[in-house]
């Protein structure tokens, strides 16, 4: 059985990790925002604004103690996942399923 100690430094481990993933959902707001100015006068809007609410809800899920876990099943998602699209609210087989579906 594992002891205190271990579990706490697993826990800080983990409050690091989310902390990173708030920092790097913090910068891709602030450049999906920019972004999303720039783009009002090219017609590019829809694909910017959903992706700033995508980023936005990640941090709101944060918040909750919610995130990470799939929106669909309720799994944990790879961190790997979280890191290159912090935002991602499916874990990997879902997406999966959810892109078959959708190209049904």
């Amino acid at each position: 059985m594992a002891s205190l100690h271990t579990f706490i430094q697993d826990y800080e481990w983990h409050l690091a990790r989310l902390e990173e993933l708030r920092a790097l959902l913090e910068e891709r707001r602030a450049a999906a925002r920019t972004e999303l100015e720039r783009a009002a006068q090219s017609g590019a809007q829809d694909r910017l604004a959903a992706q700033l609410a995508a980023i936005e809800s990640a941090i709101e899920r944060i918040d909750r103690g919610l995130y990470g876990a799939c929106r669909r099943c309720g799994t944990f998602i790879p961190l790997t996942v979280l890191f290159q699209a912090p935002h991602e609210q499916r874990c990997p087989d879902c997406a999966r399923l959810t892109a078959k579906e959708m190209a049904a």
